[in-house]
């Protein structure tokens, strides 16, 4: 720079990012109209892994076999189960899965959770849940294997803990409602933040993951 001719080197740096730019176009492209793809599970990582340190560390035509089998692997194992049920923490949003797809049991349609939510699972989330029937005190869905209720007060609980496989609550749930069916209360949704559910026919329960599995974290502050 000092020498002034600082131009020709900038014009073939500049000319190394117009090509890496056009790559970017180009493989960009190959994607267009394409506004989904399958969610894929942590075992979907793991056979990847595996299957690039095969190829990596192997020689001769051996070291394609793993690449190879990686991808019915995939296939079978890789993709990630959708939930029937999805609470939020913050913005009581309560989607659904019904006959007619995902919707919503309570909440607004376009609060950052539900758009979170469609996009991660790649499916619209109608503004009301299929079947759904509310009064002033709850509203309750009936899907294809379970029932669900969204309680708003505690008069409500008595009834619906005894009628439904599910319980989902921004109060807190009385104790004997945990003894009748399967609760999501305020007190889960502080510990746990937003709560994943997918019913289990043969067991007939709910596979509950919360998405704070574990709590040992020195900068979140809890209410004992």
């Amino acid at each position: 720079m000092p020498l002034g001719i600082e131009g020709y080197f900038f014009d073939a740096m500049g000319w190394g990012i117009e090509r890496m730019l056009d790559v970017a176009r180009l493989v960009a492209g190959w994607s267009a109209g394409l506004d989904a793809h399958p969610l894929l599970s942590a075992t979907a990582l793991l056979i990847g892994l595996a299957a690039l340190a095969w190829f990596a560390f192997l020689e001769g035509y051996w070291r394609y076999a793993g690449p190879l089998l990686a991808v019915p692997a995939v296939l079978l194992f890789g993709f990630a189960v959708v939930p029937d049920v999805l609470v939020a923490d913050t913005t009581q949003a309560v989607a659904i899965r019904t006959g007619d797809g995902l919707g919503l049991l309570g909440g607004r349609n376009g609060s950052f959770a539900v758009k979170v939510w469609s996009e991660q699972y790649s499916e619209p989330i109608a503004s009301t849940a299929s079947g759904m029937h509310c009064d002033d005190q709850a509203c309750i869905v009936a899907a294809k294997d379970f029932s669900a209720s969204l309680v708003t007060a505690y008069s409500a609980f008595p009834e619906d803990c005894g009628r439904n496989q599910l319980v989902v609550t921004h109060l807190r749930a009385p104790a004997f409602c945990r003894e009748q069916t399967t609760v999501i209360d305020s007190d889960d949704l502080k510990r746990g933040g937003v709560e994943w559910l997918r019913w289990q026919p043969a067991a007939h329960r709910f596979d509950i993951r919360p998405a704070i599995a574990s709590l040992n974290r020195p900068w979140r502050v809890l209410q004992r």
